[in-house]
């Protein structure tokens, strides 16, 4: 059995994220994703003439605190940037738009986020992202969920707000797509073969202390879950099982 912990916006939320880590230890996981937006979120305006260095500073003092917290469990992780994140950020583990291999399972990376524009760091075109030549890998790793399923749906008004790019790199896929950016569409869904999560937000709006996981075991059906360390409660998901839910709506 392989068991991956996936980790959503963290936002500089260092005190969460050292909640999920320590979970994740107790856990003992075979590797660790993070779905993007690392640092803090104040990040309105950086790369532009005017942003602000301290600010700019603040962001890459909260970036280095997570990978120094997450490196520090011995275990291998892997991640993409978010929208809210420097799309130059590198180091240990960052597989934007390639492979990368953790635990035996092969992950493609996707980071930033579209095709909605907002003056965030890290915003991409949609054209840019449909002609991502994708080998066949076990997991894509995204940042932006995509469109037209539970994981990128607003509440406040129920629009649907994910990348139509990525839903087609999907509906090609056979195996796990992870992803954040829509706080609040924390869960799972099906796209033809592709199991996917997206894994919520440490960071504001709809803070939420709590990892996504996702189990493959040979022989058996892919399973993705989120657990909720305030309550204390998880859930997990099988395609069959979202299927049948969807049946019932």
């Amino acid at each position: 059995m392989t068991t991956l912990a996936v980790i959503g916006d963290i936002h500089g939320e260092l005190e969460m994220l050292d909640r999920v880590l320590e979970l994740v230890q107790r856990r003992r996981v075979d590797g660790i994703l993070l779905v993007g937006d690392l640092g803090v979120n104040a990040l309105w305006g950086l790369g532009h003439a005017d942003a602000d260095v301290r600010q700019k500073m603040r962001y890459e003092e909260s970036v280095d605190a997570v990978f120094s917290r997450v490196s520090s469990l011995g275990i291998p992780y892997l991640w993409v940037a978010g929208n809210h994140d420097l799309p130059e950020i590198t180091g240990e583990g960052c597989i934007d738009r390639k492979v990368g291999e953790i635990a035996g399972l092969r992950v493609y990376g996707v980071g930033g986020a579209g095709p909605q524009h907002f003056g965030f760091p890290y915003e991409w075109e949609e054209e840019e992202i449909e002609q991502l030549v994708i080998p066949k890998v076990d997991i894509l790793l995204c940042h932006a969920p995509p469109i037209r399923t539970e994981l990128d749906r607003l509440h406040h008004n129920g629009q649907h707000v994910g990348s139509e790019a990525i839903r087609e790199h999907a509906e090609r896929h056979k195996g796990f797509l992870v992803c954040g950016h829509i706080h609040e569409s924390r869960g799972a869904d099906v796209i033809n073969d592709c199991l996917c999560l997206n894994a919520g937000s440490l960071g504001a709006p709809y803070a939420t202390c709590l990892v996504g996981f996702l189990t493959r075991v040979e022989g058996e059906e892919d399973r993705v879950g989120l657990y909720f360390l305030d309550d204390q409660y998880g859930v997990s998901w099988g395609k069959e099982q979202i299927l049948e839910m969807r049946k019932m709506r």
